[in-house]
This record gives structure tokens, C-alpha cells and sequence, in this order.
């Protein structure tokens, strides 16, 4: 048995498209942009050449993709990589992932897309008590304990 990991930091540009199979088996498609810097010899920060991965997710690993949104920073564990030209004829890859997380290097990490709150918005908890929205912020990222 042979090995092979390839891990990606990239950002989503494009929030994740769902899909099913002929045989019914759910997939996730996303496209993401790896974009590194480094200083070069004067000290000076340089920008590398973009690198542009096309993601697919299956089965319960695709339930979860799904809530992605374009701008996130994922770590990609790819199994499969197949090269391809992409449609702004630029060289890209083609990454079946393994395994998929959210990057918290530049920002805090979420489950799913998050949710402004308006004034006079009612939050209530698990246990049935009623808030004003404004009392606990960080609690109304979640929709459904959101109550208009």
C-alpha cells in the first residue's frame, strides 16, 4: 500500500455549488485560490503566482462543505489531483478532499454563514429563556435560535 497527502491552504473564491449523481450520491464542488508571499533578498514582501485548485467533497464530508462561503481560508487534505486548464486559461488542479477544514490563521473560525442580528431580535435558549438579541451578540450567529 502506497501513500500519497497533499495538503492546501487556499480561499474559496466562489461559495460551494451541491450536486447528486445519477445513483443519488451528493457532492460539493468549490474553486479556491492558493496565493503565497514571501520577503525576497532587499527584504521586500513579493506576491508568488496564484495557484487555483477546483475541490470536490463527497458523501458526509460534502453535507459539511456545503456551508462554506466564498472568502473562506480552508485546509484541503487531497487525495486525488489531476491538472486541467481552467476557463481563464490558467493552469489548475482538479483535488479530491479527503479531509476539509477552516483555516484560523488570519480569522476566527465559523460553522456556517453567519447571521447579522437586528435590534429587538428575541434569542431563545436551549432551556426555553427569552433575550433581547442585543443583551448576548455572540450567541445569535446561530438561525436557529433566531426569533423575528
Amino acid at each position: 500500500m502506497s501513500l500519497f497527502a497533499c495538503v492546501i491552504e487556499a480561499r474559496l473564491t466562489a461559495s460551494p455549488q451541491t450536486g447528486h449523481t445519477r445513483e443519488g450520491r451528493e457532492f460539493v464542488q468549490f474553486p479556491v485560490v492558493h496565493r503565497d508571499r514571501y520577503r525576497d533578498h532587499t527584504g521586500k514582501w513579493v506576491d508568488s503566482r496564484a495557484m487555483f485548485f477546483e475541490v470536490m467533497c463527497w458523501g458526509d464530508l460534502a453535507t459539511r462543505a456545503r456551508n462554506l462561503t466564498r472568502g473562506d481560508q480552508v485546509i484541503i487534505e487531497a487525495g486525488q489531483l489531476l491538472p486541467y486548464i481552467n476557463d481563464s486559461d490558467l493552469p489548475a488542479m482538479k483535488v479530491q478532499a479527503r479531509n476539509l477544514s477552516v483555516s484560523m490563521r488570519f480569522t476566527d473560525a465559523h460553522a456556517g454563514p453567519q447571521v447579522k442580528t437586528r435590534r429587538g431580535d428575541i434569542v431563545t435558549t436551549a432551556d426555553g429563556e427569552q433575550y433581547a438579541a442585543d443583551a448576548y451578540p455572540e450567541v445569535t450567529t446561530d438561525r436557529e435560535l433566531l426569533h423575528h
